[in-house]
């Protein structure tokens, strides 16, 4: 690059100084944020000179608001524009409706910047503030629809999905810990069934619930899942599954633990849309919850 050519490319760009004055953000927190955070992002001339184009400005003026809100550097600095204006809109409605609407967006700020220690922060605050049915239905089921349309849309990729369902598993987890119960219900997911997200999340409900959970996870033989429940005498066995798990390999492994265990062992399956006879389909948490009562 000529002389010129760079002189003409530094007047369309700004030095740190620039960026500093232009956002009001002090010129040591903006190196700092670079390196921790690889935002702002400067252009390397020739010279050696870092400079910054003017579409920075107007991001950072994004994180500025965010901060200003209360969220954390770690979790609005590397997030995108598209991210910091939904989470800027939910803050800007009544304190109500946005304390509800807030936890979602936060976890997705969180996974986008794949910053571990506030999506962390953020599940614990919100099941901490909601409690444990309303975390469930007004944070965590809108957070996952939220992903799910993300991924589908490019916005989102697998890394991200994986980050959000490893953290959320640890909490579900370490929430379920403890809690034992006198019925015991046997949790697990079928053969060639490796997705067990949903059944953390239901097995925290039903020890919630009262219930003991023995929690088998994913890609479990129907002869385990048989024995367990014999070997615990457990009052049911909830089995989770897939949109995606084809029916023509759910259904016959449900009807072959349907034939081996007692008939006075209920048999759940959630994330399905087809169940052989003796087998209850459970559309979404709330017909969860409502079989684990009917149990007692």
């Amino acid at each position: 690059m000529s002389d010129t050519e760079e002189d003409a490319a530094d007047s369309a760009s700004l030095s740190i100084g620039a960026l500093s004055r232009a956002t009001g953000i002090p010129i040591g927190t903006l190196r700092s944020w670079e390196l921790r955070y690889g935002f702002p992002e400067p252009l390397r001339r020739e010279s050696g000179h870092r400079r910054y184009g003017h579409d920075q400005v107007d991001r950072l003026g994004l994180v500025k608001r965010a901060l200003e809100l209360g969220h954390r550097p770690s979790a609005v600095v590397a997030a995108t524009p598209a991210s910091l204006e939904r989470l800027l809109a939910v803050s800007s409605v009544e304190p109500a409706a946005a304390a509800l609407e807030a936890h979602p967006e936060r976890l997705m700020v969180a996974t986008l910047a794949l910053d571990g220690a506030s999506l962390d922060a953020a599940l614990r605050h919100a099941i901490d503030d909601l409690g444990l049915r309303r975390f469930v239905h007004e944070c965590v089921v809108p957070f996952l629809g939220a992903v799910g349309e993300a991924w589908l849309a490019g916005r989102l990729g697998v890394m991200h999905e994986h980050f959000a369902s490893d953290r959320l598993k640890a909490l579900l987890e370490e929430r379920r810990r403890g809690r034992m119960g006198i019925h015991a219900v046997v949790c697990a997911t079928l053969t060639g069934e490796p997705h067990d997200l949903g059944l953390h999340i239901a097995a925290l409900l039903l020890a919630f619930g009262g219930k003991r959970v023995i929690f088998l996870g994913a890609n479990t033989p129907v002869e385990d899942i048989a024995a367990a429940a014999h070997q615990c005498q457990a009052q049911a066995v909830l089995v989770g599954s897939s949109t995606a798990a084809p029916s023509e390999v759910v259904v016959p492994q449900l009807a072959a633990l349907r034939r081996v265990l007692a008939p006075h062992v209920s048999i759940g399956v959630g994330g399905t849309a087809a169940a052989p006879t003796g087998v209850t389909l459970l559309a979404d948490f709330k017909s969860l919850e409502r079989w684990s009562a009917a149990l007692d």
